[in-house]
């Protein structure tokens, strides 16, 4: 039997990626996420003054679908995410920014933020993992991304994408970031709001070798939200992210046998 190697593209890719993202990383990187992650006193910072008990509906109709109807989540999380922001008496497309259009400015902050916080993510999934490893805890990736790695067909390859790239990234950011967060931090610090919503970003994925990455994160994507007054940039970090992943993913797998 013939020894895998990683095929070139991937290796030139991940040295494309691997400089870059050390470079954003050490000119200016560390700032911007210290931006990101403490927010300033007088800063204003979205928030959703409701009830509990509407919140609570809400998180538990999201439950509901993930659990019985996974493919009405992403429009039940926008239904939810507008209902709980009319209620609270503001408008869905002012809370969450999307009337604002600076495109090509949100996506190069975007991609910036996402090669910065390459390496910590990376560090932090590497020490998760060792983790597991050490202590002989059940390590198995998600089913959705073993999926990923078998299919070898468009037809397979293209509705995975679509909702990793366009519609997760959309929906995830309405509720954790346009909703969630904002409830929190009428109820909590804005710092301890951040890294709640995060948390529970994180712990939705239901995967524990992932868990302490993502949520690092969800904070990042909080901390655009918050510094940006937009979903937009989040979103599009959100889908870079995952579009990184993918790229990697898809150039660096082993044949099947």
């Amino acid at each position: 039997m013939t020894p895998w190697s990683l095929p070139i593209p991937a290796l030139i890719y991940g040295a494309i990626l691997l400089a870059s993202a050390l470079a954003f990383l050490l000119f200016g990187g560390f700032a911007r996420l210290r931006s990101l992650f403490q927010s300033q006193p007088h800063s204003p910072s979205p928030s959703l003054n409701i009830a509990t008990l509407p919140m609570l509906i809400g998180a538990s109709l999201l439950g509901l679908c993930a659990w019985l109807a996974t493919p009405l989540l992403p429009g039940t999380a926008l239904a939810v995410g507008i209902v709980l922001t009319t209620l609270s008496g503001q408008k869905p497309l002012i809370l969450w920014g999307l009337h604002r259009s600076h495109p090509l400015r949100d996506l190069g902050f975007s991609l910036a933020t996402m090669l910065t916080l390459f390496f910590p993510i990376l560090f932090l999934l590497l020490l998760s993992t060792g983790f597991y490893l050490a202590l002989h805890l059940p390590f198995e990736p998600q089913p959705a991304m073993t999926r990923f790695l078998e299919a070898r067909d468009a037809k397979t390859l293209l509705p995975f994408l679509t909702y990793a790239l366009i519609i997760a990234p959309i929906w995830e950011e309405i509720f954790f970031r346009g909703t969630l967060f904002p409830w929190l931090t009428s109820r909590f610090s804005i710092t301890q709001a951040q890294w709640l919503s995060a948390l529970a970003f994180g712990a939705v994925h239901l995967h524990g070798p992932t868990l302490i990455p993502l949520t690092l994160l969800g904070a990042t994507l909080a901390g655009v939200y918050r510094t940006k007054n937009s979903l937009v940039p989040s979103i599009l970090l959100h889908s870079l992210f995952n579009a990184n992943t993918c790229i990697l993913l898809l150039l660096s797998r082993p044949p099947l046998p």
